[in-house]
């Protein structure tokens, strides 16, 4: 009898540290909000920190589970300088669904209006990982008042796909609801990356932008492997190196971890924090 006393004792005094894990967890990443703003008909979830006369707007790799969960290593250090906006695209967390297609010219006029819907003024310095670098692209050339610098996060660019595809193997790596658990937005997004590549091959930083790119050595190595193996022709050092157009203001950085960024939170905030007072 004592035994299972204490056997369910000790499941209570779990549960109780799990729920308390959890609530001092979510108080301590970002004080428990998160804002929705009507973009186009569809609400889109946001989250906003910080009160810095500098703006960063973190924009998340395809297929994030919580982008404002995965950017707190960022924002909660960066927050303390700047004001940080993560915003969640449709399809995304919290935010609605959308059935439409993921062009690049949608994309960025969601992230504009939502921005406005916000009451943040550009100009904004933007943070891409992965698959937002195309839509990072496309927003700093079509409106260039509006982007005052970009940090970029292993973001994807549009070389590496026409490299990796052409128009027959991609229509063979597109989804459908049939093959994958995930919803419309995010299959969409997926299946219009290689377009999406396609229209922007021949943009380039503009000449008076600021940036930023973070590399990390695990997409060195296995562009370098895919070079081996004949599936690419151009290093992922050398394909971020012919965006760049002014060498003074556009630097790479590499960093030693994957991917995925958290391990890495406290290296992306000293350098670019160090960026950032520069713009």
């Amino acid at each position: 009898m004592k035994s299972y006393s204490k056997r369910i004792f000790s499941i209570i005094i779990l549960i109780f540290v799990a729920v308390a894990t959890a609530f001092a967890y979510s108080l301590f990443r970002g004080n428990g909000a998160y804002e929705s703003v009507e973009v186009n008909g569809k609400t889109m979830k946001a989250h906003v920190k910080g009160s810095g006369n500098k703006t960063i707007v973190m924009l998340s790799g395809w297929g994030a589970d919580s982008p404002i969960d995965d950017f707190f290593p960022l924002y909660e250090k960066l927050s303390k300088d700047y004001k940080v906006v993560v915003l969640e695209y449709f399809g995304y967390s919290g935010s609605d669904i959308k059935s439409d297609e993921r062009t690049n010219k949608a994309m960025v006029q969601e992230i504009r209006t939502a921005l406005c819907k916000l009451n943040i003024n550009p100009p904004y310095i933007l943070m891409p990982h992965s698959m937002s670098g195309l839509y990072s692209l496309y927003y700093a050339n079509n409106y260039p008042s509006e982007v005052s610098g970009i940090i970029g996060i292993d973001m994807s660019l549009p070389l590496r796909q026409l490299e990796q595809w052409n128009e027959e193997t991609f229509e063979k790596a597109k989804l459908s609801p049939e093959s994958s658990n995930l919803n419309v937005s995010m299959i969409n997004q997926w299946n219009k990356f290689y377009d999406n590549s396609k229209e922007l091959k021949d943009l380039k930083y503009p000449p008076n932008l600021p940036v930023l790119a973070f590399l990390t050595k695990k997409q060195i190595e296995e562009a370098n492997d895919m070079i081996k193996r004949g599936a690419m022709q151009t290093s992922w050092v050398q394909m971020n190196n012919n965006i760049i157009t002014n060498a003074n203001i556009q630097t790479i950085k590499i960093l030693e971890e994957e991917h995925y960024f958290s391990e890495q939170s406290n290296e992306i905030v000293k350098a670019s924090t160090e960026f950032i007072k520069n713009l």
